[in-house]
């Protein structure tokens, strides 16, 4: 197992827009700035009235997970789309596009910047609204490389999210018996994994072998499941490597 503590962020901006971006890689001392499919994750707090301007996307596909809070967004295909924690959406920039975001009311969230299979897709962009506000004890998948997931993910990796009540404990999800590589993302709270205790922002790297999660507080947590020898793109705008 390694953790990636949430010291190793990079940290912007002020009270109407802060974000922390985590480059997993650089945080490991590797020579790409990613690791395997993810690119990157920024931790969001974003409040009126404060505002993103239209800004160009390529070879990324971003999730945007959100938490709390309501942001507009808009973008360069003529979505005008309202997004809070019922409706999340991913951006499959490909070849291209535009968009801008702004706050409506104070809002936490994720942007993360997932590594296409190949550069130059047809861009287009995922809406979906989930039934519940919370996954309790149970994982849910929010993005995959599958049809049955809500938001198509051009890469082999799934992403879920459990809320983790007090006291409880949860295995990672076995779906195959192909290999993953699990990232966890602790967004709120606390939780023990082995000897292991991450807390809001820290990550952990282990595979299914481990052993379970445990909340110490109620947590909300993200779960990247990269398949290995999964191909993906280092060339992204965003997603790409920064050591470029």
């Amino acid at each position: 197992m390694e953790v990636i503590k949430a010291a190793t962020k990079r940290s912007y901006g002020n009270r109407v827009f802060h974000i922390e971006i985590l480059y997993p890689g650089k945080a490991l001392g590797l020579k790409d700035t990613g690791f395997y499919t993810i690119g990157r994750i920024d931790h969001a707090n974003f409040n009126p009235p404060g505002i993103v301007p239209m800004h160009p996307h390529r070879d990324d596909e971003i999730l945007s997970y959100m938490r709390s809070g309501v942001v507009l967004h808009k973008d360069s295909t003529g979505y005008k789309k309202l997004l809070d924690a019922f409706n999340m959406m991913m951006m499959n920039a490909g070849s291209g596009l535009q968009h801008e975001e702004s706050a409506q009311e104070n809002l936490e969230m994720l942007q993360i910047f997932m590594r296409p299979s190949e550069n130059g897709l047809e861009p287009k962009v995922q809406f979906h609204k989930f039934e519940e506000l919370y996954s309790e004890n149970q994982w849910r998948l929010v993005a995959g490389n599958s049809e049955t997931a809500p938001l198509q993910l051009r890469t082999d990796t799934n992403i879920y999210d459990t809320r983790l009540n007090k006291g409880n404990s949860i295995e990672v999800p076995v779906i195959s018996s192909e290999k993953v590589i699990n990232f966890l993302y602790c967004f709120s709270g606390s939780v023990t994994v082995g000897d292991y205790i991450i807390d809001k922002g820290d990550s952990l790297i282990f595979n299914s072998d481990q052993p379970g999660i445990t909340a110490g507080i109620t947590s909300d947590l993200v779960l990247f499941q990269i398949k290995e020898g999964a191909t993906y793109s280092s060339t992204g705008m965003f997603s790409g490597n920064q050591f470029r």
